[in-house]
Parts: structure tokens; C-alpha cells; sequence
């Protein structure tokens, strides 16, 4: 099995990494592997809506005619069995620019011809399970923030052919990792196969 972590994380610091070791020692411990993909470390560019990519039909992801490295991310997303997806937000009215600009080249995973209304998910059942974890530091939970960071990961979920089973918004405080480690331990369990959570 495989499970691959998808950081769209803008900033790099340290509460981030730590949410990703936990999870990777997790489960390493389980001899599952994890792909860690960290988009902030790889060169794509910005959906152009040529819409090239929606014409042929298929379950699988049409690479874009743009030649850049997300052609192969998108090949490790394949071959993941589960996901947990990563994000932050720091600002309370600037949106995630690589959670974003990775959404919207997920359109990859659109059927979308010419001359048709609207797109058409490949990924018609979901075979596969998702788990988000949003790193916000944004005040205020009910905030506008929290909601369209979700938004976003969820429809990152649903294009992949992910089913969300849980999500999880975590604030800045000392010692979170300690003081959450049960809520994060349910969550990284509902990723593993059936026969794996019986013997943990």
C-alpha cells in the first residue's frame, strides 16, 4: 500500500513539518510507504483553460500540453492508494496561491469536450479515501478562511477519486502535536488497510 502526503503548504516552517513527520513515522511504523509530494518544491504553472487536456476521454488524467512538472506529479497521484492533503493559510483574505493553482489544474481530471456545457468527473466512484489537514493561523474559526481552504481540498479529494473521510483545522499552539496526537492518530488509522487498524 501507499499513501502519498500532498503538501500545498505555501510556507515553509516548522509546525507543517511536523504534522508531515508524524504522519510519515506513523505509518512507516505500519511498513506502509509514503510519497511525499511538497508542490511548493516543484515547477508548474498556472491553468491557461485551453481546456486541451478535458477532450479525450478516459478514467485517467490527461497530461497538459504544457510540459512542466506537474505531468508527473500527477502520474504519483495515480498511483497512490489513499491521501492525506495538506494546507495552510496564514492570511485571512489571501487564498493559498499553490492549493489553488493546483486545484484548478486538476481540471485534468475532467471530461470536458468543445461545445458541451459542463465538465464530467473521471473519477465517477470514489475507490480511493482522502483525509485534510489545514494548518490555519488565521483568528477567528468561523472565519471565511477556514471554509474556502476546505473547499478547495475537497474538491482536490473529489477530482483525484478520493473519498473524504474526516478533516482537521489546527491552530498555532504550543505543543500541538502532543496535545492533538489522539484526534491525529483516529485520523491517520481510517487510511490503513481493514486488517492493519485490527492489529493497532
Amino acid at each position: 500500500m501507499k499513501i502519498a502526503i500532498v503538501d500545498t503548504t505555501e510556507y515553509h516552517h516548522n509546525e507543517t513539518k511536523k504534522i508531515i513527520d508524524f504522519f510519515k513515522n506513523y505509518y512507516c511504523s505500519f511498513n506502509i510507504e509514503v510519497d511525499l509530494i511538497q508542490l511548493s518544491d516543484i515547477n508548474f504553472v498556472q491553468c491557461t483553460k485551453c481546456r486541451c487536456c478535458t477532450q479525450i476521454k478516459g478514467s485517467c488524467p490527461v497530461k497538459c500540453v504544457i510540459k512542466d512538472e506537474l505531468n508527473d506529479v500527477l502520474d504519483r497521484v495515480e498511483k497512490a492508494d489513499s491521501y492525506l492533503i495538506l494546507s495552510d493559510r496564514r492570511y485571512l483574505f489571501k487564498e493559498n496561491k499553490i492549493l489553488n493553482k493546483f486545484s484548478q489544474r486538476l481540471i485534468a481530471y475532467y471530461y470536458w469536450p468543445y461545445g458541451q456545457l459542463q465538465s464530467t468527473i473521471r473519477k465517477q466512484t470514489s475507490e480511493k479515501n482522502a483525509i485534510l489537514i489545514n494548518y490555519n493561523t488565521t483568528k477567528y474559526f468561523m472565519n471565511h478562511s477556514f471554509y474556502t481552504t476546505k473547499t478547495y481540498m475537497e474538491h482536490t479529494a473529489c477530482s483525484i477519486g478520493a473519498k473524504v473521510l474526516d478533516s482537521f483545522f489546527i491552530t498555532p499552539k504550543e505543543n500541538f502535536i502532543i496535545e492533538n496526537i489522539e484526534r491525529l492518530k483516529y485520523m491517520a488509522d481510517k487510511l490503513l488497510p481493514p486488517l492493519t487498524k485490527k492489529a493497532s
